[in-house]
Protein backbone atom coordinates (compact mmCIF):
# COMPACT_ATOMS: atom_id res chain seq x y z
CA UNK A 1 0.00 0.00 0.00
CA UNK A 2 1.10 3.44 -0.67
CA UNK A 3 1.10 6.07 1.90
CA UNK A 4 -2.24 7.79 0.43
CA UNK A 5 -3.65 4.86 0.45
CA UNK A 6 -3.15 4.15 4.06
CA UNK A 7 -4.01 7.76 5.55
CA UNK A 8 -7.54 7.31 3.14
CA UNK A 9 -8.11 3.99 4.79
CA UNK A 10 -7.69 5.99 8.24
CA UNK A 11 -9.58 8.80 7.51
CA UNK A 12 -12.71 6.76 6.07
CA UNK A 13 -12.17 4.61 9.24
CA UNK A 14 -12.31 6.91 12.21
CA UNK A 15 -14.57 9.49 10.20
CA UNK A 16 -11.43 12.00 10.17
CA UNK A 17 -12.59 15.40 8.13
CA UNK A 18 -9.80 17.45 6.24
CA UNK A 19 -10.18 20.05 9.28
CA UNK A 20 -9.04 17.09 11.68
CA UNK A 21 -6.29 15.99 9.62
CA UNK A 22 -4.91 19.89 9.39
CA UNK A 23 -4.82 19.51 13.27
CA UNK A 24 -3.84 16.09 13.19
CA UNK A 25 -0.17 17.39 11.29
CA UNK A 26 -0.50 20.86 13.20
CA UNK A 27 0.27 18.98 16.04
CA UNK A 28 3.76 17.89 14.79
CA UNK A 29 4.35 21.33 13.71
CA UNK A 30 3.48 19.77 9.68
CA UNK A 31 2.92 22.61 7.61
CA UNK A 32 0.24 20.50 5.23
CA UNK A 33 -1.70 22.87 2.92
CA UNK A 34 -4.95 22.16 2.25
CA UNK A 35 -4.50 22.21 -1.36
CA UNK A 36 -1.91 19.75 -0.93
CA UNK A 37 -3.59 17.43 1.67
CA UNK A 38 -6.72 17.41 -1.32
CA UNK A 39 -4.38 16.23 -3.83
CA UNK A 40 -3.61 13.06 -1.19
CA UNK A 41 -6.86 12.76 -0.24
CA UNK A 42 -7.63 11.90 -3.85
CA UNK A 43 -8.60 8.50 -5.55
CA UNK A 44 -5.73 7.65 -7.27
CA UNK A 45 -7.15 7.58 -10.33
CA UNK A 46 -7.67 10.72 -10.52
CA UNK A 47 -4.93 12.71 -12.75
CA UNK A 48 -4.79 15.65 -10.42
CA UNK A 49 -4.10 13.29 -7.15
CA UNK A 50 -0.74 13.15 -5.35
CA UNK A 51 1.05 10.29 -3.60
CA UNK A 52 1.96 10.68 -0.05
CA UNK A 53 5.78 10.83 1.09
CA UNK A 54 6.28 7.96 4.14
CA UNK A 55 7.61 11.15 5.97
CA UNK A 56 4.02 12.69 5.50
CA UNK A 57 2.79 9.24 6.42
CA UNK A 58 4.79 9.35 9.72
CA UNK A 59 4.13 12.62 10.52
CA UNK A 60 0.12 11.79 10.22
CA UNK A 61 0.73 8.95 12.76
CA UNK A 62 2.81 10.42 14.89
CA UNK A 63 0.07 13.68 15.39
CA UNK A 64 -2.45 10.79 15.25
CA UNK A 65 -0.95 9.62 18.48
CA UNK A 66 -1.08 13.24 19.94
CA UNK A 67 -4.93 13.39 19.02
CA UNK A 68 -6.40 10.79 20.20
CA UNK A 69 -4.29 10.97 23.74
CA UNK A 70 -5.21 14.94 23.09
CA UNK A 71 -1.38 15.78 23.87
CA UNK A 72 0.41 18.49 23.05
CA UNK A 73 4.10 18.04 20.50
CA UNK A 74 7.07 17.32 22.78
CA UNK A 75 8.45 21.13 23.48
CA UNK A 76 12.10 20.14 22.54
CA UNK A 77 13.15 19.17 19.19
CA UNK A 78 15.75 16.77 19.19
CA UNK A 79 17.83 15.51 16.21
CA UNK A 80 15.56 13.09 14.87
CA UNK A 81 17.17 9.87 13.16
CA UNK A 82 15.58 8.79 9.58
CA UNK A 83 13.43 6.21 10.54
CA UNK A 84 12.12 3.36 7.37
CA UNK A 85 8.25 4.01 8.14
CA UNK A 86 7.40 -0.12 7.60
CA UNK A 87 4.62 -1.60 7.76
CA UNK A 88 5.38 -3.32 11.27
CA UNK A 89 5.74 0.10 12.55
CA UNK A 90 2.47 1.66 10.89
CA UNK A 91 0.29 -0.57 12.27
CA UNK A 92 2.28 -0.37 15.83
CA UNK A 93 1.36 3.83 15.64
CA UNK A 94 -2.38 3.08 14.56
CA UNK A 95 -2.48 0.71 17.68
CA UNK A 96 -0.97 3.12 19.53
CA UNK A 97 -3.00 5.65 18.77
CA UNK A 98 -6.49 3.99 19.56
CA UNK A 99 -5.16 2.53 22.63
CA UNK A 100 -5.72 -0.74 20.92
CA UNK A 101 -5.48 -4.05 23.00
CA UNK A 102 -4.62 -7.26 21.93
CA UNK A 103 -8.11 -8.90 21.45
CA UNK A 104 -9.47 -5.80 19.74
CA UNK A 105 -6.77 -6.27 17.23
CA UNK A 106 -7.81 -9.60 16.98
CA UNK A 107 -11.91 -8.45 16.01
CA UNK A 108 -10.37 -6.25 13.29
CA UNK A 109 -8.16 -8.91 11.50
CA UNK A 110 -11.71 -10.85 11.81
CA UNK A 111 -14.25 -8.14 10.90
CA UNK A 112 -12.11 -7.70 7.67
CA UNK A 113 -12.27 -12.15 7.49
CA UNK A 114 -8.47 -12.64 8.00
CA UNK A 115 -7.36 -15.41 9.79
CA UNK A 116 -4.28 -14.97 12.36
CA UNK A 117 -3.61 -16.23 15.68
CA UNK A 118 -2.90 -14.60 18.77
CA UNK A 119 0.69 -15.54 18.49
CA UNK A 120 1.31 -14.04 15.33
CA UNK A 121 -0.38 -10.01 16.02
CA UNK A 122 1.71 -10.65 19.09
CA UNK A 123 4.62 -11.18 16.44
CA UNK A 124 3.64 -8.32 14.25
CA UNK A 125 4.66 -6.15 17.12
CA UNK A 126 7.64 -7.67 18.15
CA UNK A 127 11.27 -5.64 17.15
CA UNK A 128 12.84 -6.52 14.37
CA UNK A 129 15.62 -8.52 16.14
CA UNK A 130 13.66 -10.98 18.09
CA UNK A 131 13.69 -14.02 16.40
CA UNK A 132 9.93 -14.79 16.30
CA UNK A 133 9.20 -11.06 14.45
CA UNK A 134 7.12 -11.50 11.30
CA UNK A 135 6.96 -8.86 8.80
CA UNK A 136 3.55 -7.29 8.00
CA UNK A 137 3.31 -7.42 4.31
CA UNK A 138 0.22 -5.05 2.15
CA UNK A 139 -2.26 -7.58 2.32
CA UNK A 140 -1.80 -7.80 6.18
CA UNK A 141 -1.61 -4.14 7.06
CA UNK A 142 -4.77 -3.90 4.20
CA UNK A 143 -6.79 -6.24 6.13
CA UNK A 144 -6.65 -4.64 9.17
CA UNK A 145 -6.98 -1.09 7.94
CA UNK A 146 -10.55 -2.98 5.99
CA UNK A 147 -11.31 -4.53 9.87
CA UNK A 148 -10.71 -1.25 11.44
CA UNK A 149 -13.13 0.82 9.11
CA UNK A 150 -15.69 -2.23 10.02
CA UNK A 151 -14.65 -1.98 14.02
CA UNK A 152 -15.11 2.11 14.02
CA UNK A 153 -18.36 1.90 11.35
CA UNK A 154 -21.55 2.45 13.83
CA UNK A 155 -19.79 4.59 16.36
CA UNK A 156 -18.68 8.25 15.08
CA UNK A 157 -18.61 9.29 19.15
CA UNK A 158 -15.35 7.82 19.53
CA UNK A 159 -13.45 10.87 18.53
Amino acid sequence: MNPSEVIIAIKEALNLNRPKILTIYSLVSYPMGKERLDKILKNSSNKNSAIATYEELGLFLDGLILFKRKEEAPKQVQEEEEIILSNNLILKKIRAALNLKEFELLIIFQLADFEISKSKIKDLFRSEEHPKYIECSNKTLKAFLEGLNEFYYESSDYL
